[in-house]
């Protein structure tokens, strides 16, 4: 089921389109709330609707921004995703519209930030890697590119697009034939990842020094493009890695989302308006996030669902053994059970014991990313260890997805490579 010339705009999408549909209903309904009254309706309740479609109706706008996006921006390398910001993509289609195309294209270039990178192209690719140096890969890509060595971060950035859709989908992206399309998502439709490597792709025959803007795959990997060593063809190429890692996550429920669809029955007013609210209630919770830092100690009691609660439950449970107390506050994107995962853990730490710790820092850097600072004292099998750590541990869904700040079932974990390090005396002397 994928998209066709009757879908040719991310609007026209089930989900989008659902939204557009009742739109009209919705703002007439909201329009009679005055007459409703008349006619022995509660007005208070009219009210709140109207609010609600008023919402409805602000959002609506959203809907069409991926088209737009792309329309002005496609050809030049830079296409709509999931996770690519609205605020950053609203005001680069406002600009292009002023006639402002290199004001435009420096906002979008802005969102390339080392946090962003991070959070939307390294991590929530993690659960797909079935080679685990894919994340040391990409995480020595983010250093090249944080260092501005653009020569060396461009090729290993698209090396690993390549092996990343591969693990996907079993077939190299950069083929000219690989179906990139996906049913009812934003980076799988036509006009988004699919054009993005179309221009990508581009045939090149003979070793020139002309500076590329995009990230020609197969001109640089086969020595022929030399002059893409800047940000801008850079920046293009994390977006590839960004917008397959959303196709991927959209692929792997494509199949059951066309079963729901062949099967849907009119989908009710009262979920279309949750489901928007949500969406723009984490855009606000997101654009408002401000990163800080907390100083310990973090003595108890601690709030439920925090950081400090998980990190110190963990370091607890660790402390006294008590692997069933570690394994809801560590890493399971493979949903292993409770017991499978203590015994994991205790695996783990068979050679290591934990004997004091403290909590000395927490930093807050995105909406779902905490890092902390921790000084412990061990034992392990050859030697006593005393010192400090940096612990980078992030918030995740129970499907495995970072979670976003309304999904109520987000939880902290830790990955248990801490265990191993610690073991190994591998800690981050002081700043």
């Amino acid at each position: 089921m994928n998209d066709d010339e009757n879908n040719s705009k991310i609007s026209q999408n089930p989900t989008a389109k659902d939204m557009l549909t009742l739109l009209p209903l919705v703002q007439f309904l909201g329009r009679g709330a005055g007459l409703a009254a008349k006619i022995g309706i509660k007005r208070e309740a009219m009210e709140k609707f109207k609010k609600l479609a008023d919402e409805l109706t602000d959002g609506a706008d959203l809907l069409h921004l991926p088209d737009r996006f792309n329309a002005a921006f496609a050809s030049e390398g830079w296409v709509a995703t999931g996770a690519f910001s609205v605020d950053v993509m609203r005001q680069a289609v406002e600009l292009n519209a002023q006639g402002k195309c290199a004001e435009a294209e420096k906002v979008i270039l802005g969102w390339f930030s080392e946090e962003n990178i991070r959070l939307f192209a390294i991590t929530r690719a993690r659960r797909f890697h079935v080679a685990q140096l894919r994340d040391e890969q990409l995480e020595e890509a983010l250093k090249l590119f944080v260092e501005e060595r653009y020569m060396a971060a461009v090729p290993l950035i698209l090396i690993a697009c390549d092996g990343f859709a591969s693990d996907v989908s079993g077939l190299s992206p950069f083929e000219k034939n690989a179906d990139l399309t996906c049913f009812d998502s934003i980076a799988g439709h036509q006009t988004s990842l699919p054009a993005l490597m179309k221009l990508f792709i581009q045939g090149v025959r003979k070793s020139t020094d002309e500076e590329l803007s995009l990230p020609k795959r197969h001109g640089i990997l086969h020595g022929r493009s030399l002059g893409y060593a800047n940000k801008l063809v850079c920046a293009k190429a994390w977006l590839l890695m960004v917008a397959l890692v959303d196709w991927a996550i959209d692929k792997r429920s494509e199949e059951a989302r066309i079963a729901k669809q062949r099967e849907k029955e009119e989908t009710s007013l009262s979920e279309v308006l949750e489901n928007s609210r949500r969406v723009q209630a984490d855009k606000k919770l997101i654009a408002a996030f401000q990163p800080s830092t907390r100083n310990g100690p973090f003595d108890g009691p601690l709030d439920a669902g925090t950081p400090e609660l998980a990190l110190t439950e963990f370091l607890d449970g660790w402390k006294k053994r008590n692997f069933g107390q570690m394994a809801p506050h560590s890493v399971n994107l493979t949903k292993k059970s409770a017991k499978k995962m203590a015994g994991e853990i205790r695996d783990i730490a068979r050679d290591v014991t934990l004997e004091e710790f403290e909590i000395m820092r927490l930093r807050f850097s995105t909406v779902a990313r905490c890092d902390a600072r921790i000084r412990v004292r061990a034992k392990t099998f050859l030697k006593e260890v005393d010192g400090e750590f940096d612990v980078v541990f992030f918030r995740y869904t129970a499907d495995g997805n970072v979670a976003m700040p309304t999904d109520a079932d987000g939880v902290w974990a830790i990955a248990l490579n801490l265990i191993g390090r610690v073991m190994t005396e591998n800690y981050a002397k002081d700043d």
